[in-house]
């Protein structure tokens, strides 16, 4: 999968496009949503095999993308646990 708009941002694009991981066991592709909060921009990345959400909060959008997908790279990355994707999993499993 390819981008112009996002070609210096890799590990947000293999976040939304990997449907495997390193040792080849399936993945859910995950994805990230960009909204503004005030007059900062947030960025949220979710990771529904994980059931975990990053969230970065900065003054740019620029500024915020560059966050996220440094925080992507990282073996630190924050994640949190997600209770959206938490419930959508356990409704998924009822059904």
């Amino acid at each position: 999968m390819e981008s112009v708009i996002l070609a210096k941002y890799h590990s947000l694009v293999a976040h939304c496009a990997a449907t495997r991981y390193d040792d080849g066991d399936p993945r859910q592709p995950g994805w990230f949503t960009v909204k503004t909060l005030g007059s900062a921009w947030l960025v949220e990345v979710k990771d529904p095999d994980t059931c975990a959400r990053l969230v970065v909060i900065q003054a740019t959008l620029d500024d915020a993308i560059t966050l996220a997908a440094l925080l992507l790279d990282s073996e630190e990355c924050p994640w949190e646990p997600d209770p959206w994707l938490t419930a959508a999993k356990a409704k998924k499993k009822k059904n």
